[in-house]
């Protein structure tokens, strides 16, 4: 059993501990105790802005887990490689985190950054595009968490920090079209799409290629947010009238963080859709595949924690189990790899979260 840490204990950071927990020695750590720890996991109050004192904890463990706010996500993954320590992260920080790729080799520590779940299992497919394809031509990545109940003015509610989703909202969203890079407004271009069981959904455009944008040569790439229709109109008429400006944005989150609290209980889904074209064993060839993933009804674990924390907690996994070259590693890189995109579906698959062709 190794020892590992994770940083955050949020709604998706308590998921991998816990998960982290049934297989290895685990310490949550975060400003304040969360409620209902359960039995196994350690904890230990811990400001991660605190450089020195977070570079001291880190030290005695095998493997940190990253599962910050995005504020906080950059400077504690640089504080945490200069240790020597390596670090699986979640944090959807705005900096380009392979610009750590030098630092990190010169500790020799490893990052595998963004692997949750867009970005993360969406740039996971990815790479195993690129490696089984002779050529990528178009990639689109389509995902978003819902709640099961749908109640106005928002059919929305977030299972992690509203301003972090205020970001994902008015971030411009960067994309390439026949090889071009571009740069379009966030909520835009949005199309319906169906699915089977839940029904009509839109999807809009967002910022989360990521780190897509420079590792692969696919010439048109796009990722899109889901959310139930007529979602995208209502928040870009706030932001219209001001309420995402930088002067009133804290205050706005402080109001969604009601509106969009999910209650003890209160179910999700998540849908992710990933359709690609190109050319495989010489043929002209499209697909789709797609996730429906729903709230666990018997552990009380909301579907995005599911998605996003057990694909982190399987990285974590197989960074203990393998051996992973010094650097920072995109969920890309590791698709590219037909064990490590294997290992990764099959402990998903374990807790009932598959992504399948669509037929």
């Amino acid at each position: 059993m190794k020892k590992i840490i994770v940083l955050g204990g949020g709604r998706i950071g308590r998921v991998i501990a816990l998960n982290l927990s049934e297989d290895h020695v685990v310490c949550l750590t975060d400003l304040q105790k969360p409620d209902a720890l359960p039995d196994g996991i350690e904890f230990k109050q811990l400001d991660v802005t605190d450089k020195a004192a977070l570079q001291k904890m880190v030290a005695d463990y095998d493997l940190v887990v990253g599962a910050l706010p995005s504020v906080l996500g950059f400077k504690a993954l640089k504080a945490v490689l200069e240790t020597g320590q390596s670090m699986v992260d979640i944090s959807f920080f705005t900096k380009d985190p392979l610009q750590l790729d030098d630092f990190a080799k010169k500790h020799n520590a490893t990052a595998i950054v963004d692997m949750g779940l867009a970005p993360g299992l969406t740039n996971l497919f990815a790479g195993h595009f690129v490696a089984t394809y002779e050529q990528v031509d178009e990639l689109t990545c389509l995902v978003g968490g819902l709640p099961v109940e749908r109640n106005l003015p928002f059919e929305y509610k977030a299972p992690f920090a509203p301003l972090d989703v205020i970001e994902e909202y008015t971030r411009p969203a960067r994309m390439k079209r026949n090889g071009q890079d571009l740069v379009l407004p966030p909520l835009t271009e949005i199309e319906t799409l169906h699915v089977p069981g839940i029904g009509d959904l839109e999807a809009f455009n967002t910022d989360g290629l990521r780190t897509l944008l420079t590792t692969v040569d696919i010439p048109t790439m796009a990722e899109k947010t889901i959310r139930y229709p007529g979602h995208a109109q209502f928040i870009t008429q706030l932001k219209q009238a001001g309420f995402f400006n930088d002067a009133h944005r804290e205050n706005t989150a402080e109001v969604l963080q009601k509106q969009w609290q999910f209650q003890a209980g209160e179910q999700d889904l998540t849908v992710l859709e990933i359709r690609v074209k190109g050319i495989r064993v010489g043929q002209q060839t499209s697909e789709i595949y797609r996730m429906v993933d729903h709230y666990d009804t018997e552990n009380y674990i909301s579907s995005m924690a599911r998605t996003t924390g057990y694909t982190c907690a399987a990285t974590a996994r197989l960074m203990l189990n393998n051996k992973v070259m010094p650097g920072v590693l995109a969920p890309e890189h590791l698709g590219q790899d037909v064990h490590h995109f294997e290992y990764l579906l099959a402990n998903l698959a374990q807790h009932n979260i598959k992504i399948k062709p669509c037929t």
